[in-house]
């Protein structure tokens, strides 16, 4: 191979032969001098000096044999006092003989350097020796080689490289296997590769050096498809091959991939060590092959703390907390005497389990076993202590850290969030020596989490601002945020972002997207992202037919829901809440029955309360009250007041006072401090004309302190967001929205509207009702929408309770006469109002 590479001292050009002074005269020994073989009985360094001390007595100082022996000898114990005492008499010689010392004597200090991991110290020398003018061999070149990959001296080693293709030794197999080695692990592939390719000759260690390159370098494919050509080539495995050729096919994943090569291990009658075993174990459990882990663990006669490390660091992993804990209490009973890395395992199955006995206990070995000095199990601990919501001891082990790294500042602010205390971790975030881009990723899922979408959105600017980095996660938590804001103009901007950065979206994010643009209430934009994404889980097929639940195309969601499972997808119980809420959004009665049906009888999913409560609003909705309350009472758990509620709800719709007053008695049972209730069931016998039940009701709202929650609507125009509250008139361009309101109440009435006066739930006058039924909150963002944008603009309006139903006809006959569409998002769903037609049909 050819590189080119620039003059140092580390390129050998034709070295200039010196010549060794006083090396190969010839000397008498004198009778009584030690043999040179006897250098090897002596198995100290004490009994090395003296020996090295008799050497010079007798004036064998200049003797290269002898001296190169000793260094030999130091450099072979591999320790630092050896080497230390080997470079001396190394130098002793050099300047009493007032020559060079001999390549073995170099060869026997870089090697000892090297093995060390005193790389810097083995590279000087080889400059030395290059200096002096000495021929490097085949051995020196394994030795500095070795020396550039502890010391990742990558610049050096290629010039090494240089001077092996210029000396000739690039065809020397245990030379290129070196250089395969070195590329492999300072991550060049590439280049390790091209050594492995132009090789004239491979051995088992060779094969061995690449495939072990690839597994730890995330190219596990790679390695597996390196170890298959491998044996066609006839070149059998050694147990390095094996242990990394299955570390890569745990990196995989793959069962199938990891059996075939595992079947090898017995075509060859090889003997699985314990290394083999630990890798075996491992890959089996994260294949998921727990069972056949489990067995092997138990038929391994010798289970050394490695072994007990990887299959408790893989329980904990997958979830099975107790079983990592099993195996701590066997090694406190029978060893190995478990370590740091055991204590990791077993304080984070303690924090799954939320087990907080067990979590102390596990900070008593700490303690006692000075394993508190680790800041990684001092960042478990914080994390144990705060699921265990022991939030005060997280704090303190925290105080107490010498050693606060960014990840104990974050598993802190982690922790906080968990626990809800949103203000403390903006605390502690504020007082940060240093962030990484996941402290303000946690930080902003924390605002997510806590419902402050527009603090999230607010620090994710000063990410912008500060030039943090941006990743997938920060998306994530982004879009949702947006999403739950509603704000369409940001969702937009977000998805450009991502596309314009390169941003990876994976499904998680993708999936993020689409919820995003389902609550910003464009379905259309939510499922192109759904189509373009390559792989499809069930949490993104959830938002796809959550979008078409907003929209009201109950159709739709079902066959979305048909198509996965014909893609083999299988359901859970949210993507179930997600489709039955589509069916009762849309008044699909008898495919809601089929779908709440097939959950235990086709898909073996167990209804939950909340599967109860879609069937309840659906059966509500479709005026079917008496079924409703027929499944309410057959449900085989306790009815809440969500439940009662929406059946609550259905009785205003369709006037079911009877009902309606039992509804609330069970909610008033459940939560007497609910004042939603006591607002409906006033609403409801207002609807009636009940006024004398009304007065009674309001009369015990205002001894509890119920205070009805104003109808207000939001709007957003040239990025300011306009809020209207029913009958206020505060607004800077009333007048014109007054005015607005006036031709808007005009033409309507040409085109056959008629005010629905039974939406004013007050006992007032004709004339009144008419003026209070105009001035609704979203009529007002309507007709200020209708001013403020252009024709072609769609109107988007927030609502913070439900649309009322005089104005669904009103919104309906105004994007008709007006030629605009209107979007109007309640707290319940979006309305696509388009052309004097609703999205849901009428069926809101």
């Amino acid at each position: 191979m050819a590189l080119t590479l620039n003059p140092s001292p580390l390129v050998l050009a034709t070295p200039t032969v010196t010549t060794l002074t006083n090396q190969h005269k010839a000397k008498t020994t004198p009778k009584d001098s030690p043999s040179i073989g006897s250098l090897k009985n002596y198995k100290t360094l004490n009994e090395l000096k003296q020996l090295h001390c008799h050497i010079l007595k007798q004036g064998l100082g200049h003797k290269p044999s002898y001296i190169s022996k000793v260094v030999s000898t130091c450099a072979q114990m591999g320790t630092f006092e050896s080497l230390t005492y080997a470079q001396k008499a190394f130098d002793y010689y050099i300047k009493d003989n007032e020559t060079s010392a001999t390549l073995f004597m170099y060869n026997s200090l870089i090697r000892g350097y090297s093995c060390i991991g005193l790389g810097v110290e083995a590279i000087s020398l080889y400059v030395e020796l290059v200096g002096f003018g000495i021929l490097p061999d085949k051995f020196t070149f394994p030795f500095v080689l070795n020396a550039c990959t502890k010391s990742s001296a990558f610049g050096e080693a290629v010039q090494v490289h240089g001077a092996i293709v210029k000396m000739g030794f690039d065809r020397d197999v245990f030379v290129e296997n070196c250089l395969i080695h070195f590329y492999g692990e300072c991550g060049d592939i590439v280049d390790g590769r091209r050594v492995f390719d132009e090789m004239s000759e491979r051995n088992v260690v060779s094969w061995t050096s690449l495939i072990c390159a690839c597994a730890r370098r995330d190219l596990p494919k790679e390695a597996v498809y390196l170890f298959f050509e491998m044996v066609e080539e006839g070149i059998k495995p050694n147990s390095v091959t094996m242990v990394c050729v299955i570390s890569a096919c745990a990196k995989l994943q793959n069962l199938e991939l990891g059996d075939r090569v595992c079947a090898y291990i017995d075509e060859l009658g090889m003997k699985a060590n314990a290394l083999m075993v630990n890798a075996l174990v491992d890959m089996y459990m994260k294949c998921g092959a727990v069972d056949t882990a489990r067995q092997l663990f138990g038929e391994c006669k010798d289970r050394n703390l490695v072994l007990c490390n990887t299959i408790m660091s893989n329980y904990v992993r997958l979830g099975l907390a107790r079983e990592a804990l099993a195996i701590l209490d066997e090694m406190l009973l029978h060893g190995p005497r478990p370590d740091r890395v055991t204590m990791l395992s077993a304080v984070s199955a303690s924090a799954q389990l939320g087990d907080l006995l067990c979590g102390r206990m596990c900070h008593g070995y700490v303690l006692r076993n000075g394993l508190e000095g680790w800041d990684s199990i001092c960042n478990t601990m914080i994390d144990m202590y705060m699921k265990c919501g022991k939030q005060e001891m997280a704090c303190r082990i925290f105080d107490h850290m010498s050693n606060k790294t960014v990840v104990s500042w974050n598993s802190l602010i982690a922790g906080l969030i968990k626990n809800g205390d949103v203000e403390s971790a903006r605390e502690v975030f504020s007082e940060m020596p240093g962030r990484d881009h996941i402290s303000w990723n946690t930080m902003l899922g924390g605002l997510t989490q806590e419902n402050m979408f527009e603090e999230a959105m607010e620090l994710f600017r000063v990410m912008l601002s500060e030039r943090i980095k941006v990743d997938r996660v920060t998306m994530v938590g982004v879009a949702s945020a947006c999403g739950y804001l509603g704000a369409l103009d940001l969702a937009k901007w977000i998805y450009a972002y991502i596309e314009k950065n390169g941003t990876h979206c994976d499904m998680q994010l993708a999936t993020a997207l689409v919820d995003m643009f389902a609550r910003c209430g464009d379905p259309q934009r939510a499922m192109q992202v759904f189509r373009r994404m390559e792989k499809r889980d069930v949490s993104a097929w959830t938002a796809a037919i959550g979008a078409m639940a907003m929209e009201g195309n109950g159709e739709q969601a079902v066959e979305l829901f048909n198509e996965m499972l014909r893609q083999g997808v299988k359901p859970d119980s949210i993507v179930f809440v997600g489709v039955l809420t589509a069916c009762s959004h849309g008044g699909l009665v008898n495919q809601g029955w089929h779908l709440f049906r097939s959950m235990t009888d086709i898909h073996g999913v167990s209804p939950q309360i909340v599967h109860y409560g879609c069937m309840v609003d659906l059966l509500g909705r479709a005026g079917l009250l008496g079924e409703a309350l027929d499944l309410i009472k057959s449900m085989p758990v306790e009815p809440n007041d969500v439940i009662w509620g929406s059946l609550l709800a259905a009785c205003q719709k369709h006037q079911n006072v009877d009902i309606a007053a039992y509804a609330a008695e069970r909610i008033t049972e459940l939560d007497p401090e609910k004042s939603g209730v006591h607002v409906l069931l006033s609403n409801i016998y207002a609807s009636a004309g009940k006024w004398t039940n009304v007065a009674r009701v309001r009369l015990q709202m205002k001894e509890q302190g119920i205070r009805k929650l104003p109808g207000s609507s939001s709007i957003e125009v040239n990025g300011k967001v306009h809020e209207f509250t029913s009958g206020d008139e505060s607004h800077p361009e009333m007048n014109n929205i007054s005015s607005m309101l006036r031709e808007m109440n005009c033409r309507l009435r040409d085109a056959g509207y008629v005010p629905d006066l039974t939406n004013v739930l007050l006992d007032v006058d004709e004339q009144e009702k008419k003026y209070l039924l105009s001035h609704h909150s979203e009529k007002l963002a309507m007709a200020f929408g209708l001013i403020s944008t252009s024709k072609t603009m769609p109107i988007r309006v927030v609502k913070n309770l439900r649309l009322c139903c005089d104005c669904h006809s009103f919104a309906k006959l105004v994007s008709k006469v007006y030629d605009r569409e209107i979007i109007v998002r309640d707290n319940n769903r979006f309305h696509f109002f388009r052309q004097g037609s609703c999205s849901c049909s009428d069926f809101w």
